[in-house]
C-alpha cells in the first residue's frame, strides 16, 4: 500500500510564530529519532548519537542555515514558515531524482524527501552496485542542492556478511508529518546455515531534519538457532571521503568510534546508532563494513532490531559534520564569519580554500580528544560564514595559493556569531608548459579541438619537500596555477616509460613564473600495450570519480589501454574517450565485474571483457549473477558468441566485504583448490589477478597460489591491475600488465588480438615500474620451449632483459624453477644506458638437461659449475639451470627505493616491483609442459 503523508497542524500564528514553530517541531523531531518505529522491536544495540529533550530554548538561539551559507552577519534566512511534512514519491523522470555522477536512482526508485535533505531507496528487482536487490538507500542529499555524493548503504547480517534480499516495499506518513519506506525481504536458503530470516528496513524522516533515521528488525522464522548474527551496514562511500573521530582520513583497518562520517565537496555525511554506544567497523578504498551489535544470537521465534541515522550536512567538509551531529544531540551552535585581508590590510574577495578550526584548552582544561579534525570548504563565489560547535578555536587559512601569516584566536558562542580577521599571504602564479619530446612545439594558440596530451604534475617546497597540492594534470600541455611565494620543485611524469621532467622554480608574491619542461620516452616497450585491467567509475557504488577525470588519470599515468569493470554493471566508456579526445593515447574495452554470495565463495570477484550488447540481460548487459555460482556465470559468458577474456580476482582482505557476500569462510590452503576448480582445463577462467593495487603482502600470497596452480597444471595468465577506486593514492595503472600485442598504438589495437594474448599467447610483464621480458631459445615468456628439441641445435639460453627509467629503482633478479628461488638473487649492477636513455641489465643463464631441476630449488653450488657465455657490455652469463622434468620459470625484479616523487605513501607499497609471465619448459619433448601446449 501507498499513503500520502497526513496534514500537519497549522502553525500558532502567522509571521513572528512561524520560526518558533519551525524551531519546535524540529526539536521535537529530533528528541524522536530514537523512536522513529513503535512496531519494531527494542533495539539491541545502542548508539553514538543521544538526542537530548531539553534542547529547545537552545534551539531558539539560532536560525540554521539551510544550504550552510549566509550573508556575513546574518544567521537568519528570512524564509519564515513551520516546516512541511515529509513526502514519499516514485521517481518518474530525471526532475525527480537526485544529480551528481553518483547518483543511482532511476524511475520507479523512491525519493523520501522534506525540506532539507532527500534521499532515495531503489526498488525492487537487481540492487545497484554490489547489493543483491532494491530495498537500500543508494542516494542522499541536500534538498536544495540536490547533489548525491554517496555510494551506497546496504543492509549486513552476520559474519561472513550474509545480504538481506527484498521482496516487498511499502511507504506511507503519519500525523507527526513524518514519511517512510518500509523494505520487506529475508535471508534464507544458501546464505543462511541454522535458520531463516525476515527482515523489514524501515526510512523514516520528520518534518525539518536533516537525519533519517533506519530501523532494521528480524525475526528467525526457522527452526533452529541463528548464531553469528552481527548487525550493521556496508557503505560504500562513493564520492565522500570517509573519516571517523580521531582517526586519519581514508580510513584503513579495523576501528571503533562513536561514528564514521564520509566528506564530499559539496555535501557530507554521518552514520552513527542513536543513543550513545560506539560502532566497530572495517574500511577499505572506499567502503566501511560497521557493525552496530555483535554475535547477537536468535532462538527460533526470536526478534531483535537496530537503529542508525544517517545525518547529511549542508556543506562537504568536516565542521558540517560536527555541527551537525553537535545539533542532533541537542547543542545550539553559533557561527563564524571569517575576514580575508591581504599584508596591506585591504579587504581580499572570497577565495577557495580550507578553513581550520583548532579547538584550544580553555582554564587549564585540555580541548576535547576524539573528534574530527575541523575544516571549513570556502569557495571563491561562497560567503566566508559557517555554523560551528561552541567553544575556544584557532582560525587559519590556506588555499588559492596563498596561506593565513597568523591564526586568530576566536570563541564561538550558541546563537552568536564570532568574527575572524586573517591576514594572508601574496600569491604568485606559475605557467607551466609540457611537451613531449618528438612531438611538435604547441602552437601560440593552441588548438582547442586538438588531441589531449595529459601529463601529471606535482609540485612540492623546494626547502622542506612537502607537497604544495595534490596531484594536478597538464591537459594539453599547459597548466596555470596560483602558488604562494617561494622555491618550488616541479616534477612532470608521464607513468613508468618516461623519464621524469623536473626543475626548481621560483614563484614572487604577484608575480608569474614561467616554465617549460620536456617529457621524454626512453623505456622500449615495443610489442607490449600498457593495460590496467580493473578499475572503476562512480558507476560502481563504492567508487566516486566521475569518467572524465578517470579516463584522463590513466592517459596521464601512460595506461595504453583499460577494462571498464563496475561492479554487476556493464560499461562502455570508449564514446567518453571519443568525446575527450584521447583516442591515439587510450583504449577503453566494455566489461564488468561480477560478485554475487555464491560466486565469491572466498575468491572475489569474476571480471568479464569485452562485453557487448550482444548479453542482453537486466542492468545494461551485465550477466545473471545474483545467487549464481562461479561454474554458472562461466557457462553463460562462454555461451554467448565471440572471444572474451575471464579474469578472477582474489579477495585477500582489501575488499568490500560484499564481495563474495555470503560465501563460506575459506582457509588459505583451500583458495589454489578452488581456483583450480574454476579454472578446470582451458574452459574457464582465463586469468587469475595475483597483484591488485599497492598490496605487496596479498601479491606474495597470490603468487604462492598462482605457484601452485601451474604446478597442477592448470595454466593460466597471471595479471596486475590496480582495481583503482580513486585517483590519488590509488593511481590507475599501479600496478599494470603489458600484453604481448601486434601494434601496441592504443589507436590501431586491434581487440582480437588482444584477448587472445590473454588467453592463448598469455605473453605479459606485470609491473610498477621495471619492465623485464625472457626468452629461452626463439620462445618467449608465456609459451613452450622444449629443451631436447632445443638441445640437437645446441645448448639453449634463459635471456633476461630488465629496462627502467632512472627515477625507478632495480637491484635485484630473482628467477624461480616450478615456483621455488633457484640460487641467491643475481645482483642488478652492471646496467648501461641506452641511447633513449634508459638503464639497462641483460642476463644470460644457461639451461640444460639433466637431474634436480624442476621443481626443487637448488643447492648453493647450482650456478658455479656453469660454463661462461661470451656476453657484450651490459650482459652477464650465470650459472646453469638443470632441469629433469616440466616445468616453468618466472623472472622476478625487486627494487628498494620507493616510487618518489610521483607516488606517495607507505614506502612498502610503492616499492619496484615487475614479473615475467611464466615460460613453461617442455624437458620429456612431448610438445607439453603442465597442461600447456606448444603454439604453432
Amino acid at each position: 500500500m501507498t499513503r500520502s503523508p497526513e496534514s500537519p497542524r497549522p502553525p500558532r500564528s502567522p509571521a513572528r510564530a512561524g520560526r518558533a514553530a519551525r524551531h519546535a517541531l524540529r526539536s521535537a523531531s529530533l528528541c524522536a529519532l530514537a523512536f522513529a518505529s513503535a512496531t519494531c522491536a527494542p533495539p539491541v544495540q545502542g548508539g553514538s548519537v543521544v538526542v537530548s529533550s531539553g534542547a529547545v530554548e537552545r534551539l531558539g538561539m539560532l536560525c540554521r542555515w539551510g544550504r550552510g551559507g549566509a550573508e556575513q552577519g546574518d544567521l537568519c534566512p528570512r524564509d519564515g514558515g513551520a516546516a512541511q511534512p515529509a513526502r514519499v514519491r516514485r521517481i518518474t523522470g530525471p526532475a525527480d531524482a537526485l544529480s551528481g555522477p553518483l547518483a543511482a536512482g532511476r524511475p520507479g526508485d523512491y525519493v523520501l524527501e522534506n525540506d532539507a535533505i532527500a534521499v532515495v531507496v531503489d526498488q525492487l528487482g537487481p540492487g545497484a552496485g554490489l547489493a543483491e536487490s532494491g530495498g537500500n538507500l543508494v542516494d542522499a542529499a541536500d534538498a536544495r542542492a540536490r547533489r548525491d555524493e554517496l555510494g551506497q548503504i546496504v543492509t549486513r547480517l552476520g559474519a561472513p556478511p550474509r545480504q538481506v534480499i527484498y521482496r516487498d516495499i511499502t511507504t506511507g506518513g503519519g500525523e507527526d508529518g513524518a514519511a517512510w519506506i518500509e523494505a520487506r525481504g529475508e535471508v534464507r536458503g544458501r546464505a543462511l546455515a541454522g535458520g531463516a530470516l525476515s527482515v523489514t528496513t524501515r526510512y523514516r524522516l520528520r518534518p525539518g531534519d536533516r537525519a533519517v533515521t533506519i530501523t532494521t528488525s528480524l525475526q528467525n522464522d526457522g527452526d533452529r538457532p541463528v548464531e553469528a548474527l552481527d548487525l550493521g551496514d556496508v557503505v560504500h562511500w562513493g564520492a565522500a571521503e570517509h573519516v571517523a573521530p580521531g582517526m586519519a582520513p581514508g580510513l584503513r583497518g579495523e576501528l571503533e568510534a562513536p561514528y564514521l562520517a564520509g566528506v564530499g565537496t559539496g555535501v557530507a555525511y554521518a552514520l552513527a546508532p542513536v543513543d550513545g554506544a560506539t560502532v566497530r567497523a572495517r574500511s577499505g578504498e572506499g567502503f566501511s563494513d560497521v557493525t552496530f551489535a555483535r554475535q547477537a544470537a536468535l532462538p527460533p521465534g526470536g526478534r531483535a532490531a537496530y537503529q542508525r541515522i544517517l545525518a547529511v550536512a549542508p556543506r562537504g567538509d568536516s565542521l558540517a559534520v560536527e555541527t551537525e551531529l553537535f545539533f542532533l544531540g541537542g547543542g545550539a551552535p553559533g557561527g563564524v564569519a571569517l575576514e580575508l585581508v591581504d599584508g596591506r590590510g585591504a579587504p581580499l574577495p572570497p577565495l577557495a580554500g580550507k578553513v581550520t578550526l583548532t579547538p584550544i584548552a580553555e582554564d587549564g582544561a585540555a580541548p576535547p580528544a576524539a573528534a574530527l579534525d575541523l575544516w571549513l570548504r570556502t569557495g571563491d563565489g561562497a560567503p566566508l560564514a559557517a555554523e560551528a560547535p561552541p567553544g575556544l578555536y584557532l582560525v587559519g587559512f590556506e588555499g588559492s595559493g596563498r596561506r593565513a601569516l597568523r591564526s586568530a584566536r576566536i570563541r564561538i558562542r550558541a546563537g552568536e556569531m564570532a568574527p575572524a580577521r586573517l591576514t594572508l599571504s601574496g600569491a604568485g602564479r606559475l605557467y607551466l608548459g609540457v611537451r613531449e619530446g618528438g612531438a611538435s612545439a604547441p602552437a601560440a594558440a593552441p588548438d582547442a579541438l586538438g588531441p589531449l596530451a595529459p601529463a601529471k604534475i606535482s609540485l612540492f617546497d623546494a626547502a622542506t619537500g612537502k607537497a604544495l597540492s595534490p596531484p594536478r594534470l597538464a591537459l594539453m600541455g599547459e597548466l596555470d596555477v596560483s602558488l604562494p611565494p617561494g622555491r618550488v620543485r616541479v616534477v612532470a611524469s608521464h607513468g613508468p616509460e618516461y623519464a621524469l621532467a623536473e626543475a626548481a622554480v621560483d614563484v614572487a608574491d604577484g608575480g608569474t613564473s614561467r616554465l617549460d619542461l620536456t617529457l621524454e620516452r626512453v623505456v622500449d616497450t615495443s610489442g607490449y600495450i600498457a593495460c590496467d585491467l580493473r578499475q572503476h567509475t562512480a558507476r560502481s557504488a563504492d567508487a566516486g570519480v566521475s569518467s572524465a577525470p578517470r579516463l584522463l588519470w590513466s592517459a596521464a599515468e601512460g595506461v595504453e589501454c583499460a577494462v571498464a569493470s563496475e561492479h554487476n554493471l556493464a560499461s562502455d566508456l570508449q564514446p567518453d574517450v571519443a568525446a575527450l579526445r584521447l583516442e591515439t593515447r587510450l583504449r577503453m574495452l566494455p566489461g564488468v565485474e561480477l560478485t554475487s554470495g555464491r560466486s565469491g565463495a572466498g575468491l572475489g570477484s569474476l571480471g568479464v571483457f569485452p562485453l557487448g550488447s550482444e548479453a542482453a540481460a537486466p542492468r545494461e548487459g551485465a550477466l545473471r549473477w545474483v545467487d549464481e555460482t562461479a561454474s554458472e556465470i562461466l557457462r553463460e559468458v562462454r555461451a554467448l558468441p565471440g572471444e572474451r577474456v575471464v579474469q578472477v580476482s582474489r579477495q585477500h582482505g582489501g575488499g568490500s566485504p560484499l564481495h563474495g557476500s555470503g560465501a563460506p569462510q575459506v582457509a588459505p590452503d583451500q583458495g589454489p583448490s578452488l581456483l583450480a576448480q574454476i579454472i578446470g582445463d582451458g574452459a574457464g577462467v582465463d586469468a587469475v589477478e595475483v597483484w591488485t593495487a599497492r598490496d605487496a603482502a596479498a601479491r606474495d600470497r597470490a603468487l604462492e597460489e598462482l605457484w601452485a596452480l601451474l604446478r597442477a597444471s592448470h595454466p593460466v595468465t597471471p595479471t596486475a591491475t590496480s582495481d583503482s577506486h580513486g585517483l590519488h593514492g590509488a593511481e590507475a595503472g599501479t600496478p599494470r600488465t603489458y600484453v604481448a600485442v601486434a601494434d601496441d598504438d592504443p589507436g590501431r589495437l586491434d581487440v582480437a588480438d588482444l584477448v587472445a594474448g590473454l588467453r592463448r599467447r598469455r605473453d605479459v610483464v606485470l609491473t610498477n615500474g621495471p619492465f623485464v621480458t625472457m626468452r629461452l631459445g626463439d620462445t618467449r615468456q608465456g609459451g613452450v620451449a622444449s629443451l631436447r628439441r632445443g638441445s640437437r641445435g645446441g645448448r639453449l639460453s634463459l635471456s633476461i632483459r630488465v629496462e627502467r627509467v632512472p627515477w625507478v629503482d632495480a637491484r635485484e633478479l630473482q628467477v624461480l624453477v616450478g615456483g621455488v628461488a633457484i640460487g641467491a638473487p643475481i645482483p642488478l649492477e652492471g646496467a648501461r644506458t641506452t641511447p633513449a636513455g634508459a638503464l639497462l641489465d641483460e642476463i644470460a643463464i644457461p639451461v640444460v638437461l639433466g637431474a634436480g631441476g624442476g621443481r626443487r630449488a637448488q643447492g648453493p653450488d647450482a650456478r658455479a659449475g656453469a660454463a661462461r657465455g661470451d656476453r657484450g657490455p651490459g650482459q652477464s652469463a650465470h650459472g646453469a639451470i638443470s632441469v629433469a622434468e616440466d616445468t616453468f620459470v618466472v623472472a622476478i625484479v625487486r627494487g628498494r627505493r620507493p616510487l618518489e616523487p610521483v607516488l606517495a605513501g607507505d614506502p612498502g607499497e610503492i616499492t619496484p616491483f615487475a614479473m615475467t609471465a611464466p615460460l613453461w619448459i617442455d624437458a620429456d619433448g612431448d610438445g607439453r609442459s603442465l597442461g600447456r601446449a606448444k603454439g604453432p
